[in-house]
């Protein structure tokens, strides 16, 4: 079966990841190709690991021509599915059909935006017309689908198949950033991995750890690995609350793995547009508890089947600084929750099944 993987920016983000792992997890089931707008690292790793791959504009005033293109491209490679990431490219797919009509498209939806307005109507509309067209349509968390039905999605072409990451079993504990850091072994470690952009709750997050800040006197500090528009302002606003040894700004790494097995918790403090985050999941696989907003799959991750964490409110610092402060006075509590993070991503998150239903829709 010819799968092409359609994306407009093939950047580092975890959609990029969601499309790096099929790809890599499909050797023997699938023939993989790869169509972009805009390059960037996913691109690159294509064109090294051989994957055929074509540029082609997706610019709002180039949908038509975008989908003549990328039919032509579809004829001339006899592609089976087209599995599109966002719904800019979705429409594009659907559109291609127009002048060849062979491959199924099928959507994975990574938003959870709740829209309203003018916005909202025109893409309720749009969801309306083109989405009984798609052979299937992905929600990778359970708030994903309600979302996409709000929006005018037609409800029986969607599956709910959550993003997955490949089991790493018992995680061994490491300290060598707590050394690169100078950070001792009995200061509470809580890591962050998100890019510095206003959904992401930075500003929230520092708030927070200035009220844990004023609860214990315990030592404490979050790693904030990530780069993006926000990053001059919230380091500004770390100094501003007197934070500067409670906060590492590590910029963008790719040691994520090491970085968390030094840690002791995980935070996310996204405000929304959090689908289901493969930062949590990596954390998860590093067996850390969590500390989450209760935005997109959030609530999946940290507390339905296994509970593994505490979600909170955005923007109540209060009880955010009080559920970390749970986790750093709780030994016992931390080790139940960093075993259930461990055990869930084991029963409920093993990408390798993920992955198969995946390839199961596209059948």
């Amino acid at each position: 079966m010819n799968v092409l993987y359609l994306i407009n920016y093939a950047g580092k983000a975890g959609t990029e990841k969601y499309v790096e792992n099929l790809i890599r997890l499909g050797k023997g089931k699938i023939k993989p190709f790869f169509a972009y707008n805009i390059e960037g690292e996913l691109s690159e790793k294509m064109a090294a690991a051989g994957i055929p791959s074509f540029q082609v504009d997706m610019g709002k005033t180039s949908v038509f021509s975008a989908a003549k293109k990328l039919a032509q491209y579809c004829n001339e490679n006899k592609i089976d599915v087209i599995h599109a990431q966002y719904p800019r490219e979705n429409i594009v797919a659907l559109i291609s059909k127009r002048y060849y009509s062979e491959p199924k498209v099928v959507l994975t939806n990574h938003l959870t935006l709740r829209l309203s307005g003018l916005s909202g109507f025109i893409w309720r509309r749009l969801n309306k017309h083109f989405s009984p067209k798609n052979h299937r349509i992905i929600a990778v968390c359970n708030e994903g689908r309600d979302i996409m039905i709000e929006n005018g999605v037609l409800p029986e072409r969607i599956s709910v198949i959550f993003n997955g990451i490949e089991p790493a079993g018992v995680p061994e504990k490491s300290n060598a950033v707590r050394k690169e850091l100078g950070l001792d072994n009995n200061c509470f470690v809580m890591t962050i991995l998100a890019r510095f952009a206003p959904e992401k709750g930075l500003g929230f997050l520092v708030e927070a750890l200035a009220k844990l800040k004023t609860e214990t006197e315990k030592p404490f500090c979050c790693l904030i690995c990530g780069d993006g528009e926000l990053f001059g302002e919230i380091s500004a606003k770390i100094s501003e609350t007197g934070l500067e040894n409670e906060c590492r700004l590590l910029g963008y790494r790719k040691d994520t793995r090491e970085i968390l097995l030094n840690s002791d918790a995980y935070l996310c403090t996204s405000s929304c547009n959090e689908a289901m985050s493969f930062a949590i999941l990596e954390a998860m696989n590093a067996g850390l508890p969590l500390v989450v907003t209760d935005v997109g799959g959030n609530r999946d991750l940290a507390e339905s089947f296994i509970q593994c964490g505490f979600v909170t409110k955005y923007g109540d610092t209060e009880d955010f600084a009080s559920k970390i402060k749970l986790l750093m006075d709780d030994v016992q509590l931390r080790e139940k929750f960093s075993a259930a993070a461990s055990e869930k991503i084991e029963k409920h998150f093993d990408l390798n099944k993920l992955a198969n239903d995946v390839f199961m829709a596209y059948n």
